[in-house]
């Protein structure tokens, strides 16, 4: 087999792999953060005040809203989102919550906190804020995600996979920064008490795959076989009420 012929195979692999492999569209997405945030009421207090971190467009906030809670969001002002908004979202720092100490009951993200750099110093802010008693909630990439999010972002695009979140140096130490023992670790070591880690149960990758040709159902069904993208870390502060 010649260089051409080569050449020629690779082509039609890559065709047969980008059909699968699809631009992921705002519409399913948000089906996929929808499903995660109903996971994620389960370990909320039916009522209350709640700041949600890294909020982008203010959909969740919004949700949240609906649902009964007094809810306050916050991002960054460059955020990728910040045109897009539907909510009203506070601009801040990204170090300084803009809040008084002990003003929410609940504490919300949902894949937000992979991207702080200074993630320490963050929980001493996010404790901070949290009233005495209260929860916090996090839905944080998995190893599993990472893993097939890097195998997909190859065939997607022909070269190796950029990092996604501010802890890891490559895409094979985040597999181990997006595992539930390092979460876990970075919780313990912030003085959290961890109540609950649980799967969100939904397969999906950063590359998107079949995008909504692949529903909810049957991506419920593949987190069984292939691992689910995301966890969900329910946390206490320890102080008394």
């Amino acid at each position: 087999m010649n260089r051409r012929n080569i050449i020629d195979m690779l082509k039609r692999v890559r065709s047969i792999c980008t059909f699968y492999i699809a631009e992921q569209t705002p519409k399913h997405l948000e089906s996929i953060r929808n499903y995660e945030l109903s996971m994620a009421i389960n370990f909320l207090s039916p009522n209350g005040r709640l700041l949600e971190l890294g909020a982008g467009t203010g959909w969740q906030a919004q949700e949240l809203h609906k649902l009964g809670y007094v809810v306050s969001a916050i991002d960054i002002p460059s955020s990728n989102y910040m045109s897009s908004r539907i909510y009203p979202v506070i601009d801040y720092d990204g170090k300084t919550i803009p809040f008084e100490n002990n003003t929410f009951d609940i504490v919300f993200s949902s894949n937000v906190l992979e991207h702080i750099a200074h993630i320490y110093e963050f929980q001493d802010e996010i404790h901070r804020v949290l009233k005495p008693g209260g929860v916090v909630v996090h839905i944080l990439p998995s190893s599993y995600w990472r893993f097939w999010s890097s195998l997909t972002e190859i065939l997607k695009s022909w070269r190796p996979p950029l990092v996604h979140g501010e802890q890891a140096r490559n895409v094979f130490e985040e597999i181990f920064y997006f595992s539930r023992y390092a979460w876990k670790r970075l919780f313990r070591k912030s003085g959290w008490e961890i109540s609950k880690v649980q799967s969100a149960g939904l397969f999906y990758t950063g590359s998107s795959i079949m995008d909504s040709r692949l529903n909810i159902s049957l991506r419920k069904k593949l987190s069984f076989i292939l691992g689910s993208a995301c966890n969900i870390y329910v946390l206490r502060n320890n102080a008394k009420e």
